[in-house]
């Protein structure tokens, strides 16, 4: 039982922490997955056990997600049943709800359209360590992006399709969602922390949607009864780190520093490949 906990809590901290930083959550994963520790622990749940540990995980960060966006949520939502009632359609609100949901369209199309090409990803750890790579120098370019000054509801079709295409890409694991759609954001223009909001406002449709797939695929039986207390346990601490990451990448957006998290991913990625190689 011990050994459950120090797997699924050390699988919890990790998602915390690289769902919103912009490190990449199932880049890290698919790595700790790689270690004989955690591979000998999952295989013995099961792939149908092994999906549901990770939409719960996944479902977790989404509850942290919402909680901070609590008041932008709420005020959408406000705003948009007003604008509704009303018939004033151009409102702010409902502009910003229509361009989360465009945004969301190319993630969810590529999931569905490409999803075994996308599993072969998870099962090496090389193509990883070259996205990692990649995954920096997105981060990277945030230092000479002129920064913009667009606020959400002038996002506009195109470019919501820009961000939406960049979430797509992080389907890779390795490609941070969190990284790659802020810096899109700042390439069309949009102020970086409007750019952030945006990214985590078009995330929860997509986390949401993604888990329900994954749901309706295998059941709410597929996890042993036995393990549900360490992953409660588990599913608490990656909201509480997940929190914390949010609020942390809100500061160094702010200060337009996400770039030291390039730094991090290229050199993992680096020293990845050497390990692997020599």
């Amino acid at each position: 039982m011990v050994g459950e906990y120090i797997v699924m809590i050390s699988l919890a901290i990790v998602q915390g922490i690289a769902e919103f930083l912009p490190i990449s959550s199932s880049g890290h994963l698919v790595l700790m997955q790689q270690t004989a520790y955690f591979q000998g622990y999952i295989a013995s749940l099961g792939a149908d056990a092994e999906l549901f540990l990770s939409v719960m995980l996944h479902l977790a960060t989404l509850i942290a997600v919402i909680i901070f966006l609590w008041h932008d949520i709420i005020s959408l939502l406000v705003g948009a049943c007003a604008g509704v009632k009303e018939k004033k359609y151009s409102r702010n609100e409902i502009k910003t709800i229509g361009y989360i949901i465009v945004a969301s369209f190319p993630a969810g199309i590529a999931g569905i359209a490409f999803h075994d090409f996308f599993e072969g990803f998870f099962t090496s750890a090389v193509p990883v360590f070259f996205l990692l790579i990649i995954n920096g120098f997105i981060l990277l370019s945030t230092k000479i992006i002129a920064p913009g000054g667009r606020k959400i509801e002038e996002t506009g079709v195109i470019r919501s399709i820009v961000v939406g295409c960049a979430q797509a890409c992080a389907i890779l694991p390795g490609i941070s969602r969190s990284g790659t759609t802020i810096t899109a954001g700042m390439l069309c223009g949009i102020a970086p922390v409007e750019s952030a909001r945006f990214s985590f406002l078009m995330a929860i449709p997509v986390i949401a949607g993604a888990a329900a797939i994954e749901l309706a695929k295998i059941g709410i039986h597929a996890f042993p009864v036995d393990i549900i207390a360490p992953l409660i346990v588990s599913m608490v601490i990656a909201l509480c780190v997940a929190l914390a990451s949010l609020k942390l990448l809100f500061v160094l957006v702010k200060q337009i520093r996400i770039d030291v998290f390039g730094y991090y991913t290229i050199a993992l990625g680096l020293a990845g490949l050497l390990f692997h190689y020599l």
